[in-house]
Order: C-alpha cells, then sequence, then structure tokens
C-alpha cells in the first residue's frame, strides 16, 4: 500500500533554511581556514623577509670600506634557495648612508640607515691635542674627563688673571703622547666633501625651491638652490634633500629641517632654531643662542681652496645652543693663509664629536670627544694659545652610542646610528 501524503508547506521552508545555514556555515568555515592559511603563509614570509634583512644589514656592515660614489652590490643569501639580496652604499653628508632590499617569493622589504664606525685607534679619547711643542694649561674650574692625548710637553696648571686652577686633578684620566698630526681623514670622504664645492659653483642651473618637499632615502636625491635673498623661513623639508646657494642660507626657526643637507658659503642658523639637520659651508656656520641641532646632525667647514690662496672656515656655537652629532672644520691639503676655526662659546654645548684642524675656542662644554691642533683663547687685546679657563670635556654616551668615527683612517665595527624613512 502506497502513503499519499504531502508535507506541510512549513516543513520545507525549514528544509531549505537549514540547508541554506549549512551552506553559509560551511562557506565560512572554509574561508575561515583560507584567510588562518593565507594569514600563516604571509606572517611566515614576513619572519623570512625579517631574517634575511638581518642578515643583509650585517653583511654590508661587515664591510668597513668606505665608497663615493655609490656602491651597490646584489648576493643570493643562500644555494638552493629563492632569498635575494640587494644594497647600496654612500656618503650622506658626514656619516655613510645604506639602502638594504630582501626578496622572497615576489615579496621584498626595503629599509635605508645611517651608520658608522665604533672603533678605530684614537676611539678612547675624550681629548686629542697634537703635539705643536707647546704644553696644555688649565684655569680655573676646567674640568677633563677621560682619556687624553697630548703634546710631550704635558699639561700644568695655569694662572690668568689672578685665578688659578681649583681642582686637585688635572685630569679625571688616563693620558698618553700625541703626534704632531691629528688622525687623519680618510680620502674618501676628502674627495666627497670636494664635491660639495662644485654644487655650489653648479647652483645657478640647479631648481629653484619653492614650496614643502619630502623625499624618502629609497629614492634619489632631490636637489633645490634657494631664493635670491637664501632665507628658508616657514618651510618644512625632510628627508634625501639637498639645499644649495652660492651665498647665504639663513634658516629661521619657523622652518622644520629633518635629515637634509645645506650647502653654500655661509651658513646661519637663528635662534630657536630646532631640528635635524648637516650644514656644510665654505667659509663659515653660526648657530645662534637658543639652537638645537638634534642627532645626528653635522656641522662642517669645508674652507677654500684656489688662485688667491687657500682658508678654513669658521663654525660657532652662541649661548645655550646645544649640537647633537659632529662638528668639524678642516683644512686644506695645501698650506692655508687661514687657521680653521670651531668656537663654542660659553653657555654652548657640543654633544660627540668636535675635529678642529686649527684654533679651538673652547669656553662652553663638550660631551663627547674633541682633536685639535690648538686651543686659542682671547681676552680683549690678550691672546694665548693651548689654556683651558672654566671649561668642560667629558665623555658621553652621544661619543659612545653614535659612532661618528667613519672618516677616519682605521675606523672598524660599524653600526647602525639611525633608521630613516
Amino acid at each position: 500500500m502506497f502513503w499519499n501524503k504531502k508535507l506541510p508547506g512549513s516543513s520545507l521552508l525549514s528544509t531549505l533554511f537549514l540547508s541554506l545555514i549549512l551552506m553559509i556555515t560551511c562557506s565560512l568555515l572554509l574561508l575561515g581556514v583560507y584567510y588562518l592559511r593565507y594569514f600563516q603563509v604571509k606572517d611566515e614570509i614576513n619572519e623570512r623577509l625579517e631574517n634575511d634583512m638581518q642578515s643583509v644589514k650585517t653583511l654590508l656592515l661587515a664591510d668597513n670600506e668606505i665608497y663615493n660614489p655609490v656602491y651597490a652590490d646584489s648576493f643570493l643569501l643562500f644555494t638552493q634557495q629563492p632569498d635575494s639580496g640587494y644594497y647600496t652604499k654612500e656618503i650622506w653628508g658626514a656619516y655613510p648612508l645604506a639602502y638594504i632590499k630582501a626578496s622572497y617569493k615576489g615579496r621584498q622589504k626595503e629599509l635605508c640607515f645611517l651608520y658608522g664606525a665604533s672603533s678605530y685607534p684614537f676611539a678612547d679619547a675624550t681629548l686629542y691635542l697634537s703635539d705643536q711643542n707647546r704644553p696644555l694649561s688649565l684655569v680655573g674650574d676646567t674640568y677633563i674627563q677621560g682619556k687624553a692625548y697630548l703634546p710631550k710637553s704635558g699639561i700644568r696648571s695655569g694662572f690668568f688673571q689672578q685665578k688659578g686652577f681649583s681642582r686637585k686633578r688635572l685630569i679625571e684620566g688616563e693620558t698618553d703622547s700625541s703626534k704632531k698630526q691629528l688622525p687623519d681623514i680618510i680620502a674618501t670622504y676628502k674627495d666627497h666633501f670636494k664635491q660639495y664645492a662644485q654644487l655650489i659653483k653648479g647652483s645657478a642651473k640647479t631648481t629653484a625651491l619653492t614650496e614643502d618637499a619630502q623625499q624618502s632615502f629609497t629614492k634619489n636625491v632631490q636637489l633645490y638652490k634657494t631664493g635670491s635673498w637664501g632665507i628658508l623661513k616657514n618651510r618644512s623639508l625632510s628627508g634625501k634633500i639637498m639645499v644649495v646657494s652660492d651665498s647665504v642660507i639663513e634658516i629661521d626657526n619657523t622652518s622644520r629641517l629633518n635629515n637634509i643637507i645645506l650647502i653654500a658659503p655661509f651658513i646661519h642658523f637663528k635662534e630657536g632654531f630646532k631640528g635635524s639637520v648637516q650644514a656644510l659651508a665654505l667659509d663659515s656656520i653660526t648657530v645662534d643662542a637658543g639652537c638645537r641641532l638634534n642627532y645626528p646632525s653635522a656641522l662642517i667647514g669645508l674652507g677654500r681652496q684656489g688662485e688667491l690662496g687657500n682658508t678654513g672656515s669658521t663654525v660657532t656655537l652662541h649661548n645655550n645652543a646645544v649640537v647633537e652629532g659632529i662638528i668639524a672644520s678642516f683644512k686644506s691639503e695645501k698650506k692655508s693663509n687661514i687657521h680653521p676655526v670651531v668656537k663654542i662659546k660659553q653657555g654652548a654645548t657640543a654633544k660627540g664629536l668636535v675635529y678642529c684642524a686649527g684654533y679651538a675656542y673652547l669656553n662652553g662644554k663638550v660631551e663627547g670627544s674633541i682633536y685639535t691642533d690648538f686651543f686659542f683663547e682671547q681676552r680683549g687685546p690678550l691672546s694665548m694659545e693651548n689654556i683651558l679657563i672654566d671649561v668642560s670635556i667629558i665623555r658621553s654616551p652621544y661619543l659612545l652610542q653614535g659612532h661618528p668615527f667613519s672618516f677616519f683612517e682605521g675606523a672598524r665595527d660599524q653600526k647602525v646610528i639611525s633608521w630613516l624613512p
């Protein structure tokens, strides 16, 4: 016997509804499994790329050679594996600049950073005064902490304007003999600095700076020239940018500068400016009161070489100015008519490395190390060589962690000092 019984419509709807729910559930489950696996693979690739980037960085930093112009290298990281690496090395102002890239299964990761040498034969020096057959005299509350390389004529307490030396010990640290010449700068850096002077000569053909600009360090450098007055006011500039002038660059405290390079005969940071910038000048760099140049900044006096003679440049820090990074004034390879000068006035602070192949007028504070041929003091009509009055020279993390020794002969043990956008 056959039963011919109709199912209620509500039962069919319930069955269809349950089937739909089951289908949606299965689809979501499959989709969840797919995305779970997708993100697992993505995380595995990202982790692999991170490891590859670390390998590329290690290989780059293991090479102590400084290159100018750009040096590039590409390679497979492992045998029978698709991991590949690529890097470039160049000089950005006073610091070596690196670009690294790792590729794996069609994906890649890239980074840029500044780096520097953490070691070289005189990296332990707080003070290096070249041996010009003149002793160093200390007056007042002068405090020197760390190792000092001094002339064979030595160090002594001095007397000036009825003031003697007030401390029990001349130096809180070891002493050693210096040489007649300061530790030398490598030829690659000397050639590199000469190129900045050439940029000044060719600035007339350079694109004018008319607006704010930003350039990633993964791209080519953007070169601009200032307006006829050379004033940077209410301007925001960041990244791989050079600004050049054939006369002067004046930086107002309303400008925001980050990691760029300034090149001109005269460079002037007006009172209250704050930023991270490298300034390279033929004749002079002036940092007004209350300015702060954050790490890794650099002030480099290039000097001039020409038919009319060779002259050194002057770098001056005024009261309450702070510079974190490198301050250097180099002398010409030929005999100079005017010696390089670095002036750190009372209340000013240099944090890092100070290198002066001439006369250092030190009335402020150095937190790091200072290398100079002479100390010089001018009080009214009276001029004195190799005397320090009420100054402070101490070791600090800005030197130990800043790794600023790359332009010295024998520099090694490269370390990352700043990651760049």
